[in-house]
């Protein structure tokens, strides 16, 4: 019997059951006696009258006083012989009435008779014995009732007192299989209705600590995906960087290994030294611009100073200015004063310097360099465009790549600019993007107010 409602139901029924017997027993003992009103000696002493009057009068004389004494004292008389026969008082003739068990004896004579009667007397009175042998006969009949009035008694009751809790266990199973949308609604104040409301603020604070641990593991899992995509650039940096590093070194080596050995044209040492010195310096630019790559991935972008950005810009326009003016190349400038943004000041420097640099660098002799800074409804915006110029379709999806180049025979380039560049901007979350104008190339930086 694993279920709450038929235990509950087998509680209520035998505690039905038992205090009905119990009942119909505490009845049958204490079922009131009209007898039990008199005295054992005031029964004695009307007895005592009675068979005094009896002794005094004839036979055809005593029916008065008899029924006069049943109806004071409930108790139903029988006369006796003396051979020990049973008689009706009234019509003096035998009876076949049975005599109960506990009565009292009186021997007496009739007036004017021989023969000795004895007044039969019982200690109960006739009322009670009716009553009793009533609830004897009634016994099965009030079992059944009562049995099946038990039973829908226990019924009831069970389902009652059972329903609330199998409700609150089917929700609390929903709980269990992380199903929030059902509330239990059993708004009382018995501890039923505590255990409802309790169990209803804990989905409340399950579905928002789940929540919560989603949204932190939608995070961790984006994170974790970002770090994959880091390493994964790191290894393809790494991989780019031995690269570039393999053929300076091993020409460097080849040179000073002929002129250690004076074989043909190396035998000319000034003319080589001075191109390895070139080529070894190229690495050393090449070297830093790898140290500042890694330095990137150790910048924290939350805590950076707020700098003058239109300062900046204005200075880095000054510089290429005069680089720009060797080959003819004009550089205007639009530069709102006073935009401040919260970036580190050597990097975005760098970043903003390459742009420029760029835009000089593949500018034609005689073209132009327009640079412009102007606040949005966000932020503000740098746009840098050099006319003429531009970039085949098929290197545009490629020019932030590390060490791509969309000139392979520029060797001066490391290909390290523009994927510096990227790297700064993305750090400080500001949007980019170049692309192909009607004159030239046009390169557009949107950077945020914070």
């Amino acid at each position: 019997m694993n279920s709450l409602t038929r235990r509950a139901f087998a509680v209520f029924m035998m505690i039905s059951l038992g205090v009905s017997v119990f009942g119909w027993f505490l009845i049958w003992i204490f079922l009131p006696d009209e007898g039990l009103l008199l005295t054992n000696r005031q029964l004695q002493n009307q007895t005592q009258q009675l068979v005094s009057t009896l002794r005094e009068c004839e036979q055809n004389e005593s029916v008065s006083y008899i029924r006069s004494f049943e109806r004071e004292t409930g108790r139903a008389l029988f006369l006796m012989t003396a051979d020990r026969r049973i008689l009706d008082p009234v019509t003096m003739m035998p009876s076949d009435t049975d005599v109960p068990d506990s009565v009292t004896e009186y021997p007496f004579r009739f007036a004017g008779e021989t023969d000795e009667y004895f007044l039969v007397v019982p200690t109960e009175s006739q009322r009670s014995l009716q009553f009793r042998h009533a609830i004897l006969l009634s016994t099965p009949f009030i079992l059944c009732i009562t049995f099946f009035v038990s039973i829908l008694f226990a019924k009831l009751v069970s389902y009652w007192a059972v329903q609330p809790i199998r409700r609150v266990s089917r929700i609390a199973k929903h709980m269990a299989d992380l199903d929030f949308s059902w509330y239990c609604p059993d708004i009382r104040e018995d501890e039923i209705g505590a255990l409802s409301e309790n169990l209803n603020l804990l989905s409340d604070k399950l579905q928002a600590v789940l929540a919560e641990l989603n949204d932190r593991n939608r995070t961790l899992q984006d994170e974790i995906a970002l770090e994959k995509e880091r390493e994964r650039r790191r290894m393809l940096f790494l991989s780019g960087v031995t690269h570039e590093l393999k053929t300076p070194v091993a020409i460097v080596i080849g040179q000073l290994e002929g002129m250690q050995a004076n074989i043909g044209v190396y035998r000319d040492h000034e003319k080589y030294l001075a191109r390895c010195a070139e080529i070894m310096q190229s690495l050393n630019d090449f070297i830093r611009e790898i140290l500042l790559v890694s330095h990137l991935d150790m910048t924290d972008a939350g805590h950076a100073p707020e700098m003058d950005l239109s300062y900046a810009l204005r200075e880095l326009t000054d510089n290429h200015t005069a680089y720009g003016a060797e080959n003819g190349i004009k550089i205007h400038a639009d530069i709102q004063p006073e935009l401040l943004v919260h970036a580190e000041p050597m990097l975005l420097k760098k970043a903003l310097g390459n742009i420029l640099g760029n835009a000089v660098t593949h500018t034609p002799p005689d073209g132009q360099v327009s640079v412009r800074l102007q606040a949005a409804e966000q932020g503000a915006v740098l746009t840098v465009e050099n006319s003429p110029a531009h970039i085949g379709s098929e290197h545009l999806p490629h020019v932030f790549e590390a060490f791509y180049r969309a000139d392979p025979s520029a060797k001066q380039s490391s290909g390290l600019g523009l994927y510096i560049t990227a790297t700064i901007l993305d750090l400080y979350h500001m949007r980019y993007t170049i692309e192909n104008t009607e004159n030239g190339v046009l390169f557009t930086v949107e950077l945020p107010e914070e």
